[in-house]
């Protein structure tokens, strides 16, 4: 072949792989548009509630009894703000249970004082019950473990499982239960705002989240019979007949993304699942930095991908054409024509990704400008690499060091809920 011809190929080659990588980004801005579009956003109510029967309570019937549960381990330094917001709450019918599961530092001191001075005091008294774990039975993370305990010992007719690091604005739980009876929902997830004041810890959590929303296609949400699905650890609120129908965390005993896999078991077993925005409802500092959000999510990122491996190398390399190709193009491409396509590659995920940012965070110097779509080609980069190292760490150690304790990867393979064996036919659309 001549040089001549060469060019040609060459020309050929970087035309396809740029309009593909363009066509795939246009995909990408479609879904996320589809998903905004179907996300409504609570916010606190005006006017207090709780002296008013609840939007969609059958005969104008009461507020239900909420049993918030919060399971902490070594979370003495975030989980009495967590609690004193949640106190704070003024949601008529509200017990909150929290359970110190085998903390090494002073979280279960700092809870019994803390549930003391609730008892001691007329306003709140009985509204925080403590609970102590000090051995974790075989078979079981300890997460899921305190979860099933508290649930267990739970009255409330809706359960609401979120994490020791969030806290909740006033009005917070008013919103989400109105949000809930009024849709008829059986389980609502709220998105929390992320506190991220660095530009390259929002940059990595902006496209982690971009990707959040196409891993688990939830702009097909309310569609019925449609594979998609939601959970998250800061805000799971599920009615008790939907979560013991399904079974509960004890589906979950071994399950790392337990939230993930909460969502997925109530969605396929016929729960109504509602998604909402619930930035000015509650907020959460994700990971302190940019390695350490690297570092959260190679504890637990193979779990999600089933500990399958096929999975993990498409995404990584999906990742990889996404963030590089295009800059590639734009520094290489041999004609001016096709650097024009690159730079409509590179500018998509740009603007994609600093909308992600300007979404997630505020105030404190954290709030996103815009330009951490710039930093796309290391986030992507790094979203990769993190995959493939949470995949080899498994694989050579032979298991997952979860809370301390070491579990194999063939219990944990074992003990895993799979997508592919609970069908959608029970999915139900609103």
């Amino acid at each position: 072949m001549d040089a001549a011809s060469l060019a040609s190929a060459a020309r050929a080659a970087w035309s396809v792989t740029l309009g593909g990588v363009l066509l795939a980004w246009l995909g990408i801005a479609l879904r996320l548009w589809q998903a905004q579009r179907r996300i409504p956003t609570l916010a606190p109510p005006a006017t207090p509630l709780a002296g008013r029967a609840p939007d969609g309570a059958p005969d104008g019937g009461p507020w239900p009894l909420v049993s918030v549960i919060v399971p902490a381990r070594n979370e003495a330094a975030h989980v009495e703000p967590c609690l004193r917001s949640l106190l704070a709450q003024d949601y008529p019918r509200l017990e909150i249970i929290a359970v110190d599961d085998r903390s090494q530092d002073g979280t279960g001191p700092l809870l019994d004082a803390l549930a003391a001075e609730v008892a001691a005091g007329s306003a709140s008294a009985g509204r925080l019950t403590v609970l102590h774990v000090t051995a974790l039975p075989a078979g079981w993370l300890g997460k899921n473990h305190a979860n099933h305990l508290a649930a267990a010992r739970a009255r409330g007719e809706v359960l609401l499982f979120t994490d020791a690091d969030v806290q909740f604005a006033p009005g917070a739980l008013h919103a989400a239960l109105a949000h809930l009876l009024r849709h008829g929902l059986g389980y609502l997830v709220l998105a929390p705002r992320l506190l991220a004041p660095g530009y390259w810890e929002r940059a990595f959590q902006a496209t982690f989240a971009l990707y959040f929303v196409l891993r688990l296609r939830l702009w097909a949400l309310q569609r019925a019979r449609s594979a998609a699905y939601v959970g998250m650890g800061a805000f799971n609120l599920v009615r008790r007949d939907a979560y013991e129908a399904c079974g509960g965390h004890a589906r979950l005993r071994l399950e790392v993304v337990d939230d993930l896999k909460l969502g997925l078991l109530l969605r396929r077993g016929g729960a109504r699942q509602g998604l909402a925005a619930g930035r000015e409802l509650l907020s959460l500092r994700w990971q302190a930095g940019f390695w350490a959000s690297l570092r959260g999510l190679l504890k637990n990122v193979f779990a999600d991908y089933e500990y399958r491996w096929p999975p993990v190398l498409g995404s990584a390399a999906g990742l990889l054409a996404l963030g590089w190709l295009p800059w590639a193009g734009l520094l290489w491409a041999p004609a001016a024509g096709l650097r024009l396509l690159a730079l409509a590659g590179v500018l998509v995920p740009v603007a994609l990704l600093g909308a992600s940012a300007r979404r997630a965070t505020f105030g404190n110097g954290s709030a996103g400008n815009g330009l951490e779509g710039l930093a796309a080609p290391l986030t992507h980069g790094a979203f990769a690499g993190v995959l493939l190292l949470s995949a080899a760490l498994a694989t050579l150690r032979g298991g997952l060091t979860w809370r301390a304790t070491f579990y194999p990867l063939g219990m944990l393979r074992a003990g895993t809920l799979r997508e592919r064996d609970l069908p959608c036919d029970n999915a139900v659309g609103w």
